[in-house]
């Protein structure tokens, strides 16, 4: 056996409450493009232009798509960007909980809580030259 056992991620899973509110919030708010849904499992795929697909799994349980680092929230979910303050700007219109929002030397970092609890995080980095 040679090589790599792992190749690539291939999709993430983040839970939402509702799959029809949560797709359409995704791809009017955030650009996604809906490629499928099964509506007897209650699930749906989004993709962007470039990356790993993203997976809403509906469920009624308590749970989000985060974790904590000595007691500070951290994103599950973590997006690059080259309109960074047009998506604050979008984000605080829609009155999104955003935690943190700042130039961190290498670039601006943008994180914010989606309508079903999971943390984003959205980073423009810096341009060479």
């Amino acid at each position: 056996m040679s090589g790599n056992l792992l190749e690539k991620l291939e999709h993430m899973q983040i839970p939402v409450k509702n799959l029809d509110e949560s797709a359409a919030w995704y791809v009017e708010n955030l650009g996604f493009t809906l490629q499928g849904k099964s509506d007897e499992h209650r699930h749906a795929f989004l993709t962007l232009p470039d990356g790993p697909m993203l997976m809403l799994w509906e469920t009624k349980d308590a749970t989000d798509a985060n974790f904590t680092v000595n007691g500070q929230t951290m994103p599950v979910l973590l997006y690059n960007t080259k309109q960074i303050r047009k998506l604050h700007e979008k984000l605080t219109g829609l009155q999104a909980d955003i935690t943190f929002f700042q130039d961190e030397g290498f670039g601006w970092v943008l994180k914010f809580i989606d309508l079903n609890g999971n943390m984003w995080g959205v980073i423009q980095l810096k341009e060479k030259g």
